[in-house]
């Protein structure tokens, strides 16, 4: 029940957002992912396009894998965005090897607004935007968000440090804060589908 409700959210924020996503399903294997995932062929059935389509359109953003391969590494994909929270460290990692790294800020713990853990993909990737909540309204110029509450990456301009336990007192209200000149460089790197690993 909880994949169906969560696969309706993301198709939700998808649609509504109404950005084209594109995820890259090269190394799809229809036979592994009918066997591997018998809710899904239960629902969808086992032809190649209906399973394929299961995994662009929310496989990917549940953490599924799309081959043995994947499942061996313990990692969908091996290019895909890290996030370590007890380190407050981002790393993305490209065609298995690191290509970018930097601190961080996530959510704040001690307001209960943790960043959420799990496997997600980016869904949107925009350069500039109002990031608004009930007390807050903040211009950031790359945001990246990945889970379906609504979290993600982005530029922290107000911020001066990141990294070490800052997140404990005075974190973000979920996101992952980055510096201007690291969600720059990170936002030329990555798109939309791309995986992110939040633990």
């Amino acid at each position: 029940m909880y994949k169906k409700v969560s696969s309706l959210i993301v198709l939700f924020l998808v649609a509504f957002l109404a950005i084209p996503v594109k995820v890259n399903a090269a190394a799809f294997d229809p036979v592994y992912y009918a066997e591997r995932y018998p809710d899904v062929a239960a629902a969808v059935g086992t032809s190649q396009r209906a399973l394929i389509n299961h995994y662009t359109t929310f496989g990917v953003y549940e953490g599924r894998f799309q081959n043995a391969q994947e499942e061996a590494l313990g990692k969908p994909l091996n290019t895909y965005i890290d996030i370590d929270l007890e380190n407050q460290h981002v790393t993305y990692i490209l065609d298995g090897n690191i290509a970018f790294e930097t601190d961080c800020v996530s959510g704040d713990v001690s307001k209960n607004r943790e960043t959420p853990t799990g496997v997600y993909a980016i869904y949107a990737h925009v350069s500039g935007q109002y990031l608004e909540g009930p007390t807050w309204k903040n211009w950031v110029d790359y945001w990246m968000p990945f889970s379906p509450g609504g979290c993600g990456l982005h530029d922290a301009t107000w911020r001066k440090k990141f990294g070490g336990q800052i997140y404990k007192t005075n974190g973000s209200h979920g996101c992952v804060n980055l510096s201007h000149d690291a969600a720059k460089e990170l936002f030329n790197m990555v798109g939309i589908g791309t995986v992110v690993n939040v633990h």
